[in-house]
């Protein structure tokens, strides 16, 4: 490439970078986030235990305005980057700060792999990093997705002669920016069958022993009260015990593995590689099998990786597999279909590789039609672009959660509710239903329900009688509270095929029937429901009903739980 043209790449790759989060930028709350696992759920933790008086406390404190109290530790971690932006900046610019952090890391960690180690020239590795970049990351997982990049690119660097300290502190920082128990496992089985590969190979693997030796270590130090809790130390039995598995057939199995071979894990991972890098990917690789008739060695590597963490996935929930599981806690309790935290890296892995086995004489041209393509896929699956300008034309299934900042956490209508109660906020608790209990938890509202990973079995069963006549209304949502039960929320018979969190004023029907226990409500301290629904005969459930309060995305009707009835 000429190096007339070459010093515009970087710029140009910051400009894209900076015009995909423009609106976030701009826009500040009116623009549009994904609610999934992050505003229903992480930022309220944080904001939660560092403004309600919890920053300093111990990890063992009980955090008192959250589901009548449970330990810090598991709400946020102390040692995160992001529980650090929330002692310095408000809530929102701690959140979009983080949010652009994750995305400049994920940028930069793709850029300099693809430059070192993938050889790949400016535009390639412009394009294949801003694409990484612009996945839709779950602020929640910090970098344990996004930052895989740049701890691969620091531990290939290990594995050359006299690597840079500077190496060794970005590999120590890693666990500070990403969790243990969703990715730091999996991150370190991955690193430990690169050391087996090395020793079998009789190359030098002393660096890489020590490289595990200090993720292991750190990530220990941070986490060490939730691990402590994990093995049956001091603490509480988990609502998790309770979770189970159910078994499905082969083809099943071989169904779930299709899915995420095309789409990955549209919850937590969802890589985009579906339209554009898929078949990219795998139409450069017959090709070049067709015209060579030997298979590319190092994609041929790539995909099999791909198909072996699919085909595992689809094989942990095959009735044998099921079973062996659901018959001990920890197997039972634990995620371990979350490899597939490394398909989004391995997607665009393969899509470097393959561009590098296009003739040279094409590969330019090829590689701005396919950044083309999938530039202008990854800006649609931008929150704001896709709610502003793509849904007019296409509805996007995995973002059906999707909302402005303003307008889901609705602090002036929640600021009226309050008004409304002639009682001091920290003197009484409420329960929400058809909404996140984050989001009373957000404008300072004590609640008995609420979303965690982690809380104790014996509050799950004092809650879930409140609940009782309504789950057995509907065998889907007893499944979804019983043998999951990490949103602990009022969950009632809504006539659908799932359990739908977030019944905005335009879903809300007239008035629906709900049976709740007037006594459980009682045990737990409840004084008043904010409720989605317009609930049929609340005397019934001794309630009764004080106003409605009306915001841009909310009807609340606001339910008082009459004592000593």
């Amino acid at each position: 490439m000429s190096a007339r043209y070459r010093q515009y790449y970087l710029p140009g790759m910051l400009s894209v970078f900076l015009l995909y989060h423009a609106p976030t930028i701009l826009l500040g709350q009116q623009a549009f986030f994904n609610a999934f696992d992050s505003l229903d759920s992480f930022v309220v933790w944080y904001r939660t235990v560092t403004q309600q008086g919890y920053a300093w406390a111990p990890p063992s404190a009980i955090v008192e305005p959250f589901m009548g109290g449970v330990p810090k530790f598991t709400l946020v971690s102390t040692y995160n980057i992001y529980y650090w932006l929330n002692l310095v900046l408000p809530t929102f610019e701690a959140y979009q700060l983080y949010g652009i952090f994750i995305s400049g890391i994920a940028l930069t960690g793709m850029w300099l792999l693809c430059r070192r180690h993938l050889n790949l020239n400016e535009p390639a590795s412009a394009f294949i990093a801003l694409s990484f970049a612009f996945t839709p990351f779950l602020p929640t997982w910090g970098l344990s997705i996004a930052g895989q990049p740049l701890l691969l690119f620091t531990i290939l660097n290990l594995r050359r002669p006299k690597p840079a300290t500077w190496n060794w502190l970005i590999l120590a920082a890693f666990p500070f920016t990403s969790n243990f128990q969703s990715a730091g496992v999996f991150i370190l089985s991955a690193l430990a069958l690169l050391i087996v590969h090395d020793v079998t190979r009789k190359k030098s693997y002393r660096r890489l022993l020590m490289a595990f030796v200090v993720l292991l270590a750190v990530y220990l130090i941070t986490k060490v009260d939730l691990i402590q809790n994990l093995l049956g130390g001091e603490g509480f039995v988990s609502h998790r015990m309770e979770m189970r598995r159910f078994p499905t057939s082969i083809g099943i199995c071989l169904k779930i593995f299709a899915r995420y071979f095309l789409l990955g894990n549209i919850d937590v991972a969802l890589s985009l590689h579906t339209f554009v890098l898929l078949p990219f990917v795998c139409g450069v690789y017959s090709v070049y099998l067709f015209r060579n008739k030997r298979l590319p060695s190092a994609l041929t590597f790539t995909l099999t990786a791909i198909v072996l963490i699919c085909l595992y996935i689809g094989i942990l929930h095959w009735g044998p597999i099921v079973n062996l599981r659901n018959e001990s806690d920890l197997l039972r309790m634990f995620s371990l279909e979350r490899f597939h935290i490394f398909l989004q890296l391995l997607w665009h892995v393969a899509a470097a590789q393959a561009i590098l086995l296009i003739p040279a004489v094409y590969r330019n041209r090829a590689v701005g039609i396919i950044a083309a393509l999938q530039l202008v896929l990854c800006f649609a699956y931008q929150p704001t672009y896709y709610e502003r300008f793509v849904k007019k034309f296409v509805t996007i299934v995995p973002y059906h959660y999707i909302f402005t900042y303003e307008d889901y956490y609705a602090e002036r209508m929640f600021s009226s509710i309050k008004a409304s109660i002639p009682e001091p906020v920290q003197s009484y608790r409420v329960a929400s239903i058809g909404i996140p209990p984050a989001i009373a938890q957000y404008n300072g509202f004590r609640t008995i329900d609420g979303y965690s990973s982690n809380y104790p079995l014996s509050y799950k069963h004092k809650f879930r009688a409140i609940i009782s006549e309504e789950l057995s209304k509907n065998e889907t949502n007893r499944g979804f509270f019983d043998f999951w039960g990490s949103q602990c929320l009022i969950v009632y018979d809504q006539q659908l095929p799932y359990f739908e969190t977030h019944m905005t004023r335009r879903m809300a029907p007239a008035s629906r029937p709900i049976a709740l226990s007037h006594q459980a409500l009682l045990n737990l301290h409840c004084d008043y429901i904010l409720s989605a629904e317009n609930i049929e005969s609340p005397e019934k459930s001794g309630l009764r009903k004080l106003a409605i309060f009306s915001s841009a995305l909310w009807r609340v009707n606001l339910y008082e739980v009459i004592q000593g009835q």
